[in-house]
């Protein structure tokens, strides 16, 4: 399975060009950063302002407001993804990353009914709980019986998302945090 998404150029994520923009069309330049970087002040501006937009997705859930579902998604998608990979200095990152991750989650996926079979029985034990297996197309998916929750295939992988940093960029977000 091929792991790239070919979509864009490395440096051309969409949502992430915008925020850029906006970020100097509002004299916040400086926090469009190029390389991967902890800064204390914009970890915790980007943290809060998640939180902020979660509390507005939990109210309109409540509220049944899918309008207002719809915008606190976006901004969950604005702010996380987009001041979010400029802040840390991951751009660059995400495209690679996210295909990573996409490859990762589908390795839940058993691609034989023995695959499948295997799984059951170890995620059982490991779960405390009755799980089973599904045909899904040319697949078999393996759940958590009681919430039909997903269970990791004996061929799941986790993603690396260390091979997308080089020594020196993580020795330097491996230093004390700092205030810029």
């Amino acid at each position: 399975m091929d792991k790239q998404l070919n979509l864009f150029g490395e440096d051309d994520v969409p949502f992430v060009n915008e925020v850029e923009i906006f970020n100097v069309a509002f004299g916040k330049e400086q926090q469009n950063r190029t390389t991967p970087t902890i800064n204390e002040k914009d970890a915790d501006f980007v943290i809060k302002f998640i939180e902020e937009e979660l509390d507005e997705l939990k109210e309109a859930v409540e509220k049944r407001d899918i309008i207002e579902i719809l915008d606190a998604l976006m901004d969950i998608t604005y702010v996380g993804l987009g001041n979010g990979a400029l802040a840390f200095g991951l751009k660059d990152k995400i495209l690679p990353a996210y295909a990573e991750v996409q490859a990762s989650n589908l390795s839940k996926l058993c691609n034989t009914e023995e695959l499948a079979k295997n799984t059951v029985i170890q995620r059982s034990v490991e779960q405390g709980e009755e799980c089973h297996y599904k045909p899904i197309g040319d697949n078999f998916v393996v759940y958590r019986t009681r919430d039909l929750k997903v269970m990791k295939s004996l061929d799941y992988f986790r993603p690396d998302l260390s091979q997308f940093f080089t020594t020196e960029e993580l020795a330097n977000c491996a230093s004390p945090l700092t205030i810029i």
